[in-house]
Protein backbone atom coordinates (compact mmCIF):
# COMPACT_ATOMS: atom_id res chain seq x y z
CA UNK A 1 0.00 0.00 0.00
CA UNK A 2 2.16 3.81 -1.12
CA UNK A 3 2.20 6.01 1.52
CA UNK A 4 -0.09 8.58 -0.28
CA UNK A 5 -3.02 5.61 0.63
CA UNK A 6 -1.80 5.54 3.56
CA UNK A 7 -1.82 9.09 4.21
CA UNK A 8 -5.49 9.17 2.76
CA UNK A 9 -6.93 6.80 4.80
CA UNK A 10 -5.68 8.76 7.78
CA UNK A 11 -7.48 11.64 6.95
CA UNK A 12 -10.36 10.17 5.70
CA UNK A 13 -10.53 8.84 9.97
CA UNK A 14 -9.85 12.06 11.30
CA UNK A 15 -12.18 13.82 9.35
CA UNK A 16 -14.48 11.37 10.56
CA UNK A 17 -13.81 12.09 14.13
CA UNK A 18 -13.61 15.35 14.32
CA UNK A 19 -17.16 15.69 12.18
CA UNK A 20 -18.64 18.08 14.78
CA UNK A 21 -15.84 20.57 13.86
CA UNK A 22 -17.84 20.86 10.39
CA UNK A 23 -20.84 22.21 11.37
CA UNK A 24 -23.44 24.07 8.99
CA UNK A 25 -23.62 27.66 9.48
CA UNK A 26 -26.28 29.83 9.84
CA UNK A 27 -26.28 33.05 7.64
CA UNK A 28 -25.76 36.55 9.76
CA UNK A 29 -29.29 36.94 8.65
CA UNK A 30 -30.55 33.76 9.78
CA UNK A 31 -29.12 34.67 13.19
CA UNK A 32 -30.33 37.94 13.86
CA UNK A 33 -33.87 37.10 12.75
CA UNK A 34 -33.34 34.27 15.58
CA UNK A 35 -32.29 36.97 18.72
CA UNK A 36 -35.08 38.93 16.74
CA UNK A 37 -37.30 36.83 17.50
CA UNK A 38 -35.81 36.32 21.16
CA UNK A 39 -36.37 39.57 21.98
CA UNK A 40 -39.65 39.96 21.18
CA UNK A 41 -40.42 37.08 23.71
CA UNK A 42 -38.70 39.53 25.78
CA UNK A 43 -40.78 42.22 25.60
CA UNK A 44 -43.92 40.52 26.00
CA UNK A 45 -42.34 38.70 28.81
CA UNK A 46 -40.80 42.18 30.47
CA UNK A 47 -44.29 43.47 29.81
CA UNK A 48 -46.64 40.27 31.44
CA UNK A 49 -44.26 39.61 34.78
CA UNK A 50 -43.68 43.44 35.25
CA UNK A 51 -39.72 43.36 34.51
CA UNK A 52 -38.49 46.38 34.54
CA UNK A 53 -35.01 45.51 33.52
CA UNK A 54 -35.08 43.35 31.05
CA UNK A 55 -32.21 43.71 29.09
CA UNK A 56 -32.03 43.23 24.75
CA UNK A 57 -30.20 40.00 23.23
CA UNK A 58 -27.56 40.58 20.74
CA UNK A 59 -25.82 38.06 18.77
CA UNK A 60 -22.36 37.99 19.52
CA UNK A 61 -19.84 36.19 17.72
CA UNK A 62 -16.90 36.64 20.28
CA UNK A 63 -19.08 34.23 22.52
CA UNK A 64 -19.92 32.06 19.10
CA UNK A 65 -16.20 31.54 19.16
CA UNK A 66 -16.20 30.17 22.68
CA UNK A 67 -19.05 27.95 21.86
CA UNK A 68 -16.77 26.86 18.45
CA UNK A 69 -14.18 25.57 20.68
CA UNK A 70 -16.15 23.42 22.29
CA UNK A 71 -18.11 21.37 19.11
CA UNK A 72 -14.93 19.48 18.38
CA UNK A 73 -14.78 16.90 21.44
CA UNK A 74 -18.58 17.19 23.42
CA UNK A 75 -16.71 19.22 26.33
CA UNK A 76 -19.17 21.46 27.30
CA UNK A 77 -17.30 23.67 29.93
CA UNK A 78 -18.60 26.67 32.41
CA UNK A 79 -18.29 29.96 31.89
CA UNK A 80 -20.34 33.49 32.17
CA UNK A 81 -22.87 31.80 29.81
CA UNK A 82 -25.71 29.23 30.04
CA UNK A 83 -25.87 26.54 27.55
CA UNK A 84 -29.06 25.31 25.82
CA UNK A 85 -29.16 22.43 23.47
CA UNK A 86 -31.14 23.83 20.31
CA UNK A 87 -33.99 21.11 20.18
CA UNK A 88 -34.95 22.18 23.68
CA UNK A 89 -34.94 26.11 22.57
CA UNK A 90 -36.74 25.70 19.64
CA UNK A 91 -39.27 23.26 21.27
CA UNK A 92 -39.99 25.91 23.95
CA UNK A 93 -40.55 28.32 21.10
CA UNK A 94 -43.12 26.18 19.59
CA UNK A 95 -44.89 25.91 22.88
CA UNK A 96 -45.00 29.53 23.43
CA UNK A 97 -46.25 29.85 19.72
CA UNK A 98 -49.15 27.23 20.27
CA UNK A 99 -49.67 28.97 23.82
CA UNK A 100 -49.05 25.59 25.50
CA UNK A 101 -49.53 25.85 29.03
CA UNK A 102 -46.65 23.86 30.25
CA UNK A 103 -43.37 24.75 28.71
CA UNK A 104 -39.62 23.94 29.64
CA UNK A 105 -38.53 25.91 33.39
CA UNK A 106 -35.01 25.65 32.50
CA UNK A 107 -35.36 27.16 29.48
CA UNK A 108 -37.64 29.75 30.08
CA UNK A 109 -35.15 30.88 32.75
CA UNK A 110 -32.50 31.19 30.68
CA UNK A 111 -34.39 33.10 27.83
CA UNK A 112 -36.37 35.16 30.18
CA UNK A 113 -33.15 36.35 32.38
CA UNK A 114 -33.58 40.06 32.51
CA UNK A 115 -29.91 40.38 32.16
CA UNK A 116 -28.50 38.46 30.00
CA UNK A 117 -27.37 40.29 26.86
CA UNK A 118 -25.42 38.26 24.51
CA UNK A 119 -26.19 35.01 22.44
CA UNK A 120 -24.75 32.71 20.12
CA UNK A 121 -25.33 29.36 18.52
CA UNK A 122 -23.40 26.70 16.37
CA UNK A 123 -24.67 23.55 14.41
CA UNK A 124 -22.91 20.34 15.03
CA UNK A 125 -22.07 17.70 12.38
CA UNK A 126 -22.32 14.79 14.89
CA UNK A 127 -24.65 14.61 18.27
CA UNK A 128 -23.54 14.55 21.44
CA UNK A 129 -25.81 11.95 23.02
CA UNK A 130 -23.86 12.43 26.73
CA UNK A 131 -24.92 15.68 26.67
CA UNK A 132 -28.03 15.82 25.06
CA UNK A 133 -27.07 17.89 22.29
CA UNK A 134 -28.34 16.61 18.69
CA UNK A 135 -27.26 17.74 15.15
CA UNK A 136 -29.19 21.10 16.01
CA UNK A 137 -26.63 22.17 18.15
CA UNK A 138 -26.71 24.54 20.82
CA UNK A 139 -26.84 28.34 21.69
CA UNK A 140 -24.87 29.85 24.22
CA UNK A 141 -26.59 32.68 26.47
CA UNK A 142 -24.53 35.43 28.45
CA UNK A 143 -22.95 36.83 31.00
CA UNK A 144 -24.79 35.36 33.88
CA UNK A 145 -24.38 31.50 34.09
CA UNK A 146 -27.05 31.42 36.70
CA UNK A 147 -30.42 33.10 37.80
CA UNK A 148 -31.17 35.49 41.54
CA UNK A 149 -34.31 36.70 42.25
CA UNK A 150 -32.26 40.35 42.95
CA UNK A 151 -31.24 40.26 39.46
CA UNK A 152 -34.59 41.30 38.35
CA UNK A 153 -36.51 45.00 39.34
CA UNK A 154 -40.06 44.96 38.89
CA UNK A 155 -41.71 47.75 36.70
CA UNK A 156 -42.85 48.86 33.71
CA UNK A 157 -41.05 47.51 30.81
CA UNK A 158 -37.50 49.86 30.42
CA UNK A 159 -38.46 51.36 33.42
CA UNK A 160 -34.93 50.46 35.14
CA UNK A 161 -32.55 50.82 32.31
CA UNK A 162 -29.30 52.04 33.45
CA UNK A 163 -27.64 52.67 29.57
CA UNK A 164 -30.70 53.71 27.81
CA UNK A 165 -33.52 51.91 25.85
CA UNK A 166 -33.01 50.17 22.86
CA UNK A 167 -35.92 50.89 20.10
CA UNK A 168 -38.02 47.48 20.75
CA UNK A 169 -38.04 49.19 24.43
CA UNK A 170 -35.78 46.70 26.43
CA UNK A 171 -32.76 48.24 28.03
CA UNK A 172 -29.28 48.03 26.18
CA UNK A 173 -26.23 46.61 27.61
CA UNK A 174 -23.44 48.19 28.99
CA UNK A 175 -20.70 49.15 26.34
CA UNK A 176 -17.15 48.37 27.15
CA UNK A 177 -14.92 51.34 27.92
CA UNK A 178 -11.83 51.70 26.32
CA UNK A 179 -10.38 51.65 29.53
CA UNK A 180 -11.64 48.42 29.79
CA UNK A 181 -10.66 46.81 26.47
CA UNK A 182 -7.01 48.01 27.08
CA UNK A 183 -6.41 46.58 30.85
CA UNK A 184 -7.50 42.92 29.54
CA UNK A 185 -5.38 43.47 26.92
CA UNK A 186 -2.16 44.65 29.21
CA UNK A 187 -3.10 41.80 31.53
CA UNK A 188 -3.27 38.88 28.83
CA UNK A 189 0.27 40.41 27.70
CA UNK A 190 1.68 40.52 31.55
CA UNK A 191 0.29 36.66 31.49
CA UNK A 192 1.92 35.46 28.49
CA UNK A 193 5.12 36.54 29.16
CA UNK A 194 4.77 35.42 32.79
CA UNK A 195 4.48 32.03 30.96
CA UNK A 196 7.30 32.50 28.52
CA UNK A 197 9.91 33.36 31.66
CA UNK A 198 8.98 30.43 34.04
CA UNK A 199 9.02 27.90 30.77
CA UNK A 200 12.91 28.72 30.58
Amino acid sequence: MSKRLILLLVLCVHLTTSAAILAKRKTAEQKEEAVKEYNEMRVSEAKIKEIGNMHELKYDYELEKVANSMTGNCEFKNGDYVLVPAVKLRQFLEQTKARVITVDRDVARVLYHPLQTKVACVELAAPCPARYVDEEGFCLFGPRDEALRSDTKKGPLGSHCDHGLADNGLCKAALKSATTRLNSLIFTVFAVVVMIFFKK
